[in-house]
This record gives C-alpha cells, structure tokens and sequence, in this order.
C-alpha cells in the first residue's frame, strides 16, 4: 500500500496495529473526514485476524455488556462486507450458509434459553429436532449423542485477514496511510497529552493516538501511566480438504467449531491455550485436541486431507472484558483492545463506535462497561 507520510510528518490521529480493529477503524475515521496513519509492526492482519476461524454467528445472552455491540456489528456486517469489496477489489470469502450449535442433554436448556434471546431480539433462529439436524448436516455423529440443535439461517463466515486488508485499502482510498513494518516503540506524551509515537523510522507527532495492538497492548502501560492489561491466548486451528460427507454449514459444540470455505476446505478450531505467552506454534498436543473434537462432532471428516495448521494469539485481558475508550488522565489517546474471541463478529460495531467517540471526543454511553480506567 501506498505510503503518504515522509518521516516523521505529523498526522491527525495514529492507529497503533493493523489487525481487523485498527483496519476498521481506519475505515470508520477516515469516512468521517479524519486524516490516519495506521501503523504496523508487520504485515497487516498477520496476527489474532489472519489466524481467525472468522465465524459471524448472531449475539446470545453469553455476551453480557458486550451484546449492545455485537448487535450493531451483526446488522451491519452483511451490507460493509459487500461495500469493501467492492470498494478495495479485494475477496473476503464471505460464505453465508448459517450455524448449528448442536445440543446435548448437558446444554439444551442454554440453548432453549439462546434462542428465545435471539427471536425477542429479531434474529433469525430456530430448533431443529434430532431427525432434522442430522438431515441438515448429515455429517454429524448419528449415535444419539446430539439431541437436536439452534440454527441460525443468516450466520456466516469470511477470512478475517483479508476483510482487514479491505478495509485498510478502502480507507486509503479515502486518504489514509498505511505503513507495514513500523514498529511502535513508546509513545511521548507531554502535558496531558500523547505528543507522538516513536517507530523504527523516527518519532511522528499525532493529534490522537489509538492503541489497536492487541495482545501486545499492554506494552504502552508505562508509557501513558495506566495499566493496558492484554494478554495473549494461543489458539490452535487445521484445514481438511475432500471431506467424505459434506459440512454444510457452521458446526459449533464440544467446545470447538467446523467452518466450511469458500475454497472448499473446512476449518477446525480452535484450542484454548492461557499459559502459551507469545509463542505461536502448533504443538502435538494441540493438533490431538483438535483431532478429537473432530472425532466428537463429524468423525468421517478425520478421512479427509490434512491440508494446513496454524495458531495464533487471541488479545484477551485480565478480567476478560474489552478495553475500549480513554485512557486516564490522557485527553487524547484511546485503547482499543481485549476483544478475546469475539474479535471477528464485534469489529464493525465497534469501531463505527469507537470512531464516533474519537471524532467528537465524548465516549459514547455504550463503551462505558469496557473503561481502561477501571485498571488505574
């Protein structure tokens, strides 16, 4: 991407992170008329977004504070998808073919309850009984173990990595300015206020800055005198390709979920991995995990081909909630982080109020479960 910024030339607001939250921000800042430099320590989205299983499933009561958010996101994401590809002529592999989470005798009232949530709340779900699950999705284990289903008609998936990459190029488009490989050292501050950010390539001042780094959030904590408790969470993933029966759709249960491609494969995750720190490998033990889920959900798909593994860090923080708004006693720098595993489904509700806070300087009401200043 194009880079419009010498040097160190100072620039409105900086995004601090190129993954799917500091690419949509850059497009939600940038439609509202402000100049951004976004700023990446390596290849856009190669992080928590690359390594996305990039399920959009529609909010259920489990995400509590954030639910007001997932619903703007879920609203939205049909109609932005569509807009930037059209916009960056870039494919997000935006498959709509609905989810299924499967139920058992230990989860079927949750789900009961979910999908009550979901028809008060205008989303599209329903019950499937055990005969009309296994006709849904006649991969699925077929001895008893699931006793029917919630499917949800309008849920689908998309490569989170390019959907980030779109953005960022839709938003140069719009002016923005992109510069790949510049890490962030500190950011100055002065005053009260954040002055500049250093990089590899010098110090650039900055009107506002915005940290978007995910699991590496919290290294700004000294810099601005508050605490940024991120931290990563490895989560481990693999393709199969030719698998013997179809998979229709998203299959969520077991702890996992299958998500057919639109290149035809099906991916399986994810692992759920606290004590990883920023090590992202695939591990023996990881694959096994996965392997069994497999096993317990759709077991013919262990007789297709292994095609790819990978991890990535999911940006979780200490008490499992988002980090979203002002940072304490700093009138211009604002925290965008601690989005766990709803990364994918909360993106575009998030920045598109995340940017509107930003551009008029008053936190929105909806942010204010998600304060950073609750860790000062």
């Amino acid at each position: 991407m194009a880079d419009r910024v010498e040097g160190g030339s100072p620039a409105e607001i900086v995004i601090v992170g190129g993954g799917i939250m500091g690419c949509a921000l850059a497009y939600d800042l940038t439609a509202r008329g402000a100049e951004v430099l976004l700023l990446e320590r390596r290849e856009l989205a190669r992080e928590a977004s690359w390594a996305s299983a990039g399920i959009i499933s529609p909010p259920s009561p489990k995400y509590g504070a954030k639910a007001e958010l997932a619903l703007r996101s879920y609203a939205r994401y049909r109609g932005l998808v569509q807009e930037i590809e059209d916009a960056s002529g870039i494919a997000t592999g935006w498959t709509s073919r609905g989810i299924v989470n499967v139920a058992t005798s230990e989860n079927e009232d949750a789900l009961r309850e979910t999908l009550r949530w979901q028809q008060a709340h205008g989303l599209n779900a329903a019950w499937l009984d055990a005969a009309a699950l296994h006709e849904h999705e006649p991969a699925l284990r077929a001895d008893g173990t699931f006793s029917g289903g919630l499917f949800n008609a309008d849920a689908a998936s998309l490569l989170l990595g390019e959907f980030a990459r779109g953005l960022a190029r839709a938003a140069c488009r719009r002016g923005a300015t992109v510069r790949e490989q510049c890490a962030v050292f500190d950011i100055e501050t002065s005053g009260g206020r954040a002055t500049g950010v250093r990089t590899v390539d010098g110090t650039i001042a900055a009107g506002t800055v915005v940290i978007a780094a995910g699991a590496w959030s919290r290294q700004f904590s000294d810099d601005l005198g508050s605490r940024i408790p991120t931290r990563p969470v490895r989560g481990q993933m693999l393709a199969v390709a030719n698998a013997p029966l179809p998979i229709n759709g998203v299959i969520q249960g077991s702890g996992g979920y299958l998500v057919p491609r639109a290149d035809g494969t099906v991916a399986v995750g994810a692992t759920e991995e606290h004590d990883a720190g920023f090590v992202a490998e695939v591990t023996p033990a990881g694959i096994s995990w996965l392997v069994d889920l497999i096993d317990r959900l759709t077991p013919s798909l262990k007789d297709g081909r292994l095609v790819a593994t990978w991890a990535g860090l999911r940006p979780a923080s200490d008490d499992d909630e988002l980090i979203l708004g002002k940072v304490p006693q700093l009138d211009n720098v604002w925290v965008c982080s601690g989005h766990f595993r709803s990364g994918a489904l909360l993106a575009p509700g998030t920045s598109e109020v995340l940017a509107e806070s930003i551009m008029s300087g008053n936190v929105d009401t909806s942010l204010a479960p998600f304060d950073p200043g609750r860790f000062a």
